[in-house]
């Protein structure tokens, strides 16, 4: 069996790059940036306040408390229209434009209004250049702000609307087709009856999918008959990514690698040493890329997490296409008698200034509410037989890290 690292290598490598497109700012939310963003003028633009206050020659006030006159106000959005005068202060809001002359803004709390506010008392001195924000002292016009391969947030939104990009290039979305199969599969709202159960993987692989940027299109269930599995593939084939979800073993009904090969489809690998999931296929067809996971639940999420997401971004060319891998301090024993990398449930959270992590009681691969319960992977490698409590391992950061006793 290849081993984790080496599988994702090739998937990695056979990855390809989709094209580019220009989007409005509001729906940039989750893209991947397709170009370095510049500033389009210095940050700020002006020397800007950052207190409310009084703008002040520090050299005036450096025997306070002083009593000045206050020769006018100046409020966010206006800009001063004449210098300050010599042994003066002006009124000053956050975010107003400092006027020429002024080398310091005293905070309110440090003054007091006389004569109605024709006057002030500057009750301290201020430094030269205290709480004033130089123009370009954030950022200098022409400056790259935000570099190609970055995931949008929130964050990146504010600074793309600061520099003025109402359009956006961003990566074009990869577009994903999912297929679950199995002759034990029920739909969500059906009624299993002995021996049925309901297909849970293909809602879940959609949403890791879309939670991975891509267009996802579900191709429903089919029976584990190679006619069948074959139709679906041939729509799948629309697709820049086929997601296939069970018939991937070496059973009498797994005949996914058989209707494979009647679509030409190259075969990368076909096992790898990852527990959960070892049968795993990654395959070519042309351009489109081609994913066989485990039909057990929590493989075909597992599988998912490490090899298919990091090809979905690879694809619209991210910087950073796995998730955070941490050490922690396991606060229980665990075992690894796989004979490949084990990744094994657990919730982490920092304790006295470090990450410790301990197990979720899981009943195997099919245990869908203890992956759901966990909020990262211990990994114990494939000859790391045992791990006692108290010992490092590295974890796997799941997508619920921050929102399931995460950094609490």
């Amino acid at each position: 069996m290849l081993p984790v690292e080496e599988a994702l290598e090739i998937v990695l490598a056979h990855t390809p790059r989709l094209g580019s497109e220009e989007v409005e700012l509001a729906a940039v939310l989750g893209r991947v940036l397709a170009e370095d963003v510049r500033a389009d003028a210095d940050m700020p633009p002006f020397d800007r306040s950052a207190m409310d206050g009084y703008a002040v020659r520090a050299s005036d006030v450096a025997s306070a408390p002083v009593i000045l006159p206050v020769a006018g106000q100046i409020r966010a959005g206006q800009y001063p229209d004449r210098p300050l005068p010599p042994q003066a202060a002006v009124q000053i809001m956050t975010g107003a434009p400092v006027p020429a002359g002024a080398t310091a803004v005293q905070p309110v709390e440090k003054t007091r209004v006389l004569d109605g506010g024709s006057r002030v008392e500057i009750r301290e001195p201020v430094a030269t250049g205290a709480h004033i924000s130089r123009q370009g002292s954030e950022v200098a016009a022409g400056d790259v702000v935000l570099e190609a391969g970055r995931t949008v947030d929130a964050a990146t939104i504010a600074v793309l609307a600061a520099v003025g990009k109402a359009r956006v290039k961003v990566a074009r979305r990869p577009t994903v087709a999912v297929l679950v199969t199995g002759d034990e599969l029920l739909d969500v709202g059906d009624t299993p009856a002995r021996g049925r159960i309901r297909n849970s993987n293909g809602y879940a692989l959609c949403a890791q999918a879309g939670s991975a940027g891509a267009v996802v299109r579900s191709l429903g269930v089919v029976p584990d008959q190679a006619d069948r599995i074959a139709d679906a593939m041939r729509e799948g084939f629309a697709s820049d990514v086929l997601i296939i979800s069970g018939g991937v073993s070496e059973g009498a009904f797994d005949l996914v690698e058989e209707v494979l090969a009647r679509f030409d489809v190259s075969l990368l690998f076909t096992k790898v040493a990852i527990k959960p999931g070892a049968p795993l296929v990654f395959g070519r067809r042309g351009d489109k890329l081609v994913f066989g996971l485990p039909g057990n639940p929590v493989s075909a999420q597992v599988t998912f997490d490490v090899f298919v997401r990091a090809a979905l971004l690879r694809m619209q060319g991210a910087r950073v296409v796995s998730r955070p891998v941490v050490d922690v301090e396991l606060q229980d024993a665990m075992t690894n008698r796989s004979g490949r990398r084990n990744h094994l449930p657990v919730r982490i959270r920092s304790e006295g200034g470090r990450l410790v992590a301990r197990s979720v009681a899981s009943a195997g691969s099919a245990d869908v509410v203890a992956h759901a319960a966990a909020n990262g992977l211990a990994i114990l490698d494939a000859a790391r037989v045992q791990a006692a409590a108290g010992e490092k391992a590295r974890a796997l950061l799941l997508g619920n890290f921050l929102d399931r006793d995460g950094m609490a």
